[in-house]
């Protein structure tokens, strides 16, 4: 689930300008849309730092624990359908995710070999994003690399179809179905064997990423029609799915 966030008078105003816009979309209609995020996984991260406690009648009894402050972690980049999904792209250790790596490694590379699948059948990794190639939009966000010039030009130019940097509301997680993948995936590592390695949290990570139920993900693509709902339903402050 995509964590809370607040809202500013200037972010409510173009959350209620984004849901005024598709308020009348069916969840037919949000099939047509890709769905692409970056995200951090780090290593050794705990889902709930209050479930360790230790009960004492002297706190001089307690052994200390030791923990590390900052997590090593992986950066990753993936994009999402109803039906489907991309490879999961590993942005390299120590590598700024810039307008040019977006767009030269990440779009070019691993978002266009996506688009290109034609396979009707098969896992989610091998199955085309949509039916209709040549009629989808392409979400991302407000990150830098997203918005800068020459992104928006190479968009324009290799996509039928793409919100633009004024279009897409900034600060709104609870509109990108995607966002619960990335919850989705680190809840399914918890059950994993841990690892004490960035090698192996990739591997643990990919194999998350292709246990992704297609039901679960044309489940959040059919939310979309009351996660706009509540939007304006709420004056265009923050909404859990």
């Amino acid at each position: 689930m995509a964590k809370n966030t607040q809202t500013y008078p200037k972010m409510k105003e173009n959350r209620i300008k984004f849901a005024k816009r598709t308020i009348n979309w069916t969840a037919e209609a949000w099939k047509k849309v890709l769905w692409s995020d970056e995200s951090p996984f780090e290593l050794f991260s705990l889902p709930n730092c209050q479930n360790d406690r230790v009960w004492s009648k002297s706190t001089t009894k307690v052994e200390p624990c030791l923990r590390v402050k900052f997590h090593p972690k992986i950066q990753v980049w993936g994009m999402i359908s109803f039906q489907s999904v991309s490879e999961l792209h590993i942005i390299p250790k120590g590598q700024m995710v810039n307008g040019a790596y977006y767009r030269d490694s990440i779009l070019t590379d691993t978002c266009m070999a996506a688009i290109k699948r034609k396979a009707k059948t098969g896992t989610i990794l091998e199955k085309a994003m949509l039916p209709n190639r040549s009629e989808f939009f392409f979400m991302q966000d407000g990150a830098p690399a997203h918005t800068a010039k020459l992104t928006q030009q190479w968009c324009a130019e290799n996509l039928p179809n793409f919100w633009r940097k004024e279009d897409w509301p900034g600060n709104s997680p609870d509109l990108n179905p995607i966002e619960n993948v990335w919850g989705y995936l680190k809840d399914n590592m918890t059950n994993m064997k841990e690892v004490s390695t960035l090698m192996g949290l990739e591997k643990n990570l990919k194999k998350a990423w292709r246990s992704i139920p297609n039901d679960f993900l044309e489940n959040l693509v059919s939310s979309m029609p009351n996660r706009v709902r509540r939007v304006l339903q709420c004056n265009g402050e923050y909404v859990n799915k």
